[in-house]
């Protein structure tokens, strides 16, 4: 058996010892040409890769798993580290860290999206983006007329188009060039609002996404970023794993005889929690059980504790209606 990682080889012989070569090579980043090195070198080997998962995504799985060489891809933070490695790193030490622990099998691969599922996730964090920027055109727009003495009477496009025309001729190109800047955006949404509709059509998922959106407190948007950043609920086996994937879980902290309940760390999904967050603010104002719950628990606790504590119970309902394939009956108390 072969194994490497970032050009770090390690062999199995028959033997079923194991050992490490010192070496490490570097060479075109070409699965292609990666498969013909190898099966050159290792004629009838059988072959295993390994990498950390980054910006280059997971288009090199899918084409290493198509030339026979079966990978996996890791989150980072789950590869097992020495001190060593931790204080002299380089892509030496990383390659031979990651063959090692590949070897011993070690490793935990995560959760591989389906080209679907990125065809959809990309479209919606695309419109996370583009609202993103066109809140920061609107910020630059109102302090630069409030630099110069001027006001804006609202931002619907008439005014804007009406600003802009004022604002050339009195020779203000900057101001021009901002309302610009901001048409487009707003322009960009609407085509990505657009195309994330005529995705979930093609998909088929248009039954799923009207089941979501049937919880209390759950908008279009918010079941569009569920169905496009979990995909596949069954994936979790429990409510506590998805509740830990999305971020609210909290941890138990423990030593000897001490143990203590923390937050939920900084391994989360942060735009899913906070978007269930929201929605459970909207939530207790719907759902009456949601409600009672929200009360009892913010007559102890501070409100940011109780509403989270919602969120999670919202979470639960919202994976009953996904894997039950039920609309929400808000006129049904579950337990």
């Amino acid at each position: 058996m072969f194994l490497f990682a970032g050009g770090s080889v390690w062999m199995r012989p028959s033997t079923g010892s194991v050992y490490a070569t010192r070496d490490t090579n570097s060479m075109t980043p070409s699965p292609k040409r990666l498969s013909e090195r190898l099966h050159r070198e290792y004629p009838g080997a059988e072959f295993k890769s390994v990498y950390e998962a980054g910006f280059c995504g997971f288009h090199l799985h899918r084409k290493l798993e198509e030339i026979g060489i079966h990978n996996i891809v890791i989150n980072p933070a789950d590869v097992p580290t020495s001190w060593k490695e931790r204080n002299g790193k380089n892509d030496a030490v990383d390659s031979r860290k990651l063959a090692r622990e590949l070897a011993n099998n070690t490793l935990i691969p995560i959760y591989i999206p389906s080209e679907e599922n990125l065809r959809l996730r990309n479209l919606v964090r695309r419109e996370t983006q583009v609202v993103r920027n066109r809140t920061r055109c609107m910020n630059r727009i109102k302090a630069h007329l409030t630099l110069n003495g001027m006001t804006l009477k609202s931002w619907s496009g008439g005014n804007l188009r009406q600003q802009r025309a004022e604002a050339l001729n009195h020779g203000d190109i900057t101001l021009c060039l901002l309302i610009d800047e901001l048409l487009m955006q707003r322009q960009q949404h609407l085509e990505t609002l657009r195309q994330e509709r005529l995705c979930v059509r093609s998909l088929g998922l248009e039954e799923l996404l009207k089941r979501l959106d049937s919880v209390p407190g759950v908008g279009f948007r918010t079941a569009l970023m569920l169905l496009a950043e979990i995909w596949d609920m069954k994936r979790f086996h429990t409510g506590d794993q998805l509740t830990s994937f999305v971020g609210l879980s909290p941890r138990l902290y423990g030593c000897g005889d001490s143990e203590r309940m923390t937050g939920t760390g900084t391994r989360k999904h942060a735009a899913l929690q906070s978007l269930l967050i929201e929605a459970a603010w909207r939530a207790i104002g719907i759902d009456v059980e949601l409600r009672a719950k929200y009360c009892s628990l913010s007559a102890k606790k501070k409100p940011q504790v109780a509403i989270f504590a919602v969120a999670r119970k919202l979470l639960m309902r919202i994976r009953a209606v996904w894997l039950l394939e039920k609309n929400y009956n808000l006129n049904r108390v579950e337990k």
